[in-house]
């Protein structure tokens, strides 16, 4: 399982974060789709900057924490 951190997401005038527990970033995508909706599926494909941390000790799938930037 990889831990994915994604900046510049979920962004109204300021950017928002998300991280990720997931095994590839396909998987990582459907999850963040999943939780936020198409709407955001732009900020996932476009903006994003991601951060991966390699073999991390989580077992499932799915969203560990998230931010929603600010206006």
């Amino acid at each position: 399982m990889k831990l994915f951190i994604l900046n510049n997401v979920l962004s109204d005038w300021t950017s928002g974060m998300a991280v990720i527990a997931a095994e590839s970033k396909d998987q990582c995508r459907e999850i963040f789709i999943k939780e936020f909706g198409d709407y955001h599926a732009k900020d996932f494909d476009e903006y994003a900057r991601f951060t991966i941390i390699e073999s991390v000790g989580l077992d499932e799938a799915g969203i560990i924490e998230y931010v929603y930037g600010g206006g």
